[in-house]
């Protein structure tokens, strides 16, 4: 599976809501986070508390959190704390911006690498 941004909180709540054994092969989240963004108060409601993380970093092959050193939607220290809620870190991918078509990012290797 891979997220961006608000998806990763959507994807997460989605695994976190499943009953019953599962896994995932593989998570990739880019620009993720669980936190209220303090540039976008509109997606509070959405947000709320985040989302109960116990036991998704056991049942996914791998994992991988991407951001960027100079994100303008999502701060850094968001999706570095996302990653240590899952036990892992960030892997930075310099000058990236949100990961958007309009940052330059039309190809996300670091995402493939990470399925393949």
């Amino acid at each position: 599976m891979v997220a961006h941004s608000l998806g990763c909180l959507t994807v997460l709540r989605h695994l976190a809501s499943l009953t019953g054994p599962w896994e995932v092969g593989g998570l990739v989240l880019v620009s993720g986070f669980v936190d209220p963004l303090p540039g976008l108060p509109e997606l509070d409601d959405f947000i709320g508390d985040g989302v109960d993380l116990s036991g998704i970093r056991e049942r996914a092959g791998s994992l991988t959190i991407l951001r960027s050193d100079d994100d303008d939607h999502v701060p850094v220290d968001l999706t570095d704390r996302l990653a240590g809620l899952l036990g892992t870190s960030a892997q930075v991918v310099p000058g990236a911006g949100h990961f958007l078509a309009t940052d330059g990012v039309t190809t996300l290797p670091h995402a493939l690498d990470a399925i393949v």
